[in-house]
């Protein structure tokens, strides 16, 4: 069974948040390290970790990924926002080490007018900068739903950028379901999803593939709208999930909530992807 989960909040502490989790049947859970609307926060405290390492070690969760700032652009032209990118993710890395978080997923990042092939190419170079400064754990890049001037909506996007590092060893992926659909790639039925999955494996590979964020869509395929919708209510459908959760290569897989709402809706996508999983 994949380990399901959701993105929690640990503004009111880690074990509240692992608490949540266990009352919600998480697996999995997904983080902000710090805030994520900031380029610097005060970094974590001892009595943090030990907090955080007890009751994640007293908690049925068994897996955490943390998730980068809002504002991060690798892809940047800019060397201002380019240097506070890469700073404000080896600080994340640095956080994820303390924790023992193996895995940080990041958006790869908008180009903004300077071309896709520029911006894939500046992110593989500030991703080697943070590799060679930080010895500990994975990045996951996030595939996109293509809105601006984002990258990472293609699957070619991601293995260019993961086969232009140094470090492709320590480079995966997060397939999202809303942003996937949103870029054009379909799941809605069996032969759309088996074609799919054929392609990610033929342009970046399975082995690459570490976790999943299952959203549904408010928008319609291929509208480059990042726009997420609970599990069932959007254009995705039950029937998407229901293929894709029991598909068998990734039973081991997590698979994290971030759909609109709060805990209890949470607690309800939870239940209704549990439903769907065949005996």
């Amino acid at each position: 069974m994949p380990l399901f989960g959701a993105h929690l909040s640990i503004s009111s502490g880690f074990k509240d948040m692992f608490e949540t989790a266990d009352r919600i049947n998480c697996q999995a859970v997904q983080i902000f390290a710090k805030n994520q609307r900031r380029w610097s926060s005060k970094f974590i405290e001892k009595d943090q970790i030990e907090d955080f390492v007890e009751s994640k070690k007293n908690s049925k969760v068994k897996y955490v990924n943390i998730h980068g700032s809002y504002l991060l652009n690798l892809a940047s032209k800019d060397q201002n926002v380019f240097e506070k990118s890469i700073e404000n993710i080896i600080d994340d890395m640095k956080r994820a080490e303390f924790l023992k978080i193996e895995d940080l997923v990041l958006h790869p990042g908008n180009h903004l007018g300077n071309g896709e092939n520029y911006g894939i190419k500046r992110i593989s170079q500030g991703l080697d900068i943070i590799f060679e400064n930080s010895d500990y754990g994975n990045i996951l890049l996030e595939t996109t739903a293509g809105q601006g001037s984002s990258l990472g909506y293609r699957f070619e996007h991601l293995r260019d950028i993961i086969s232009y590092s140094k470090y492709e060893k320590r480079l995966f992926v997060c397939y999202d379901t809303c942003h996937t659909f949103q870029a054009g790639y379909d799941i809605r039925n069996y032969e759309v999803y088996k074609k799919t999955f054929e392609d990610f494996d033929r342009i970046i590979g399975l082995k690459k593939l570490k976790l999943f964020h299952l959203n549904d869509s408010k928008s319609d395929f291929n509208q480059r709208k990042d726009r997420h919708e609970f599990i069932g209510k959007g254009f995705l459908g039950k029937e998407s999930f229901k293929i894709l959760i029991n598909d068998k290569r990734f039973k081991d897989l997590p698979m994290i909530l971030e759909v609109p709402g709060d805990v209890d809706e949470y607690e309800n996508d939870l239940s209704l992807l549990r439903s769907l999983l065949k005996t």
